[in-house]
């Protein structure tokens, strides 16, 4: 059910293309902010390999690397993202439940002499992320692993 505005006056047939033309310019600016929304903090691009989605093409690309060390044998027990936890669980005196602190790991797993490696991809602008920095030095104190940065 359409209206034919060809019967009203030029200024209203004006006004409504306008408004239309506003409409039009709304919804696109819409759809713009929507997909600059999906855009990650870091711009990275998000890439599949081997069926696994990976937040970043050199994450994906480490992934490749592990899994041709995994089947020459020089690495073992590959994980993928892996969590420690830094600091328990717990109630507080008050009864309210606060959460453990959690790191997630990108890769982990044992080289040829037996050590546990904690590996995190990242790029030199993540690398000083305030919150990765604070969980990094937590995993040190606490349990005495140091993060392989690649």
């Amino acid at each position: 059910m359409g209206i034919d505005i060809s019967q009203l006056s030029e200024a209203a047939q004006r006004q409504i293309l306008e408004k239309l033309n506003m409409q039009k310019a709304a919804k696109k600016l819409a759809q713009q902010i929507k997909e600059e929304a999906k855009q990650t903090k870091y711009h990275s691009v998000a890439t599949e390999s081997h069926g696994i989605k990976f937040d970043s093409k050199k994450e994906a690309r480490r992934y490749e690397e592990l899994i041709l060390l995994l089947r020459a044998g020089e690495i073992s027990d590959l994980r993928l993202q892996h969590n420690i936890t830094l600091i328990e669980g717990y109630t507080d005196a008050d009864g309210i439940r606060v959460k453990p602190m959690v790191y997630k790991a990108d890769f982990t797993y044992f080289d040829k002499s037996g050590k546990w490696i904690v590996e995190d991809t990242k790029s030199e602008i993540t690398r000083k992320n305030r919150v990765y920095l604070n969980k990094k030095k937590l995993l040190k104190d606490k349990r005495g692993i140091t993060i392989v940065e690649v």
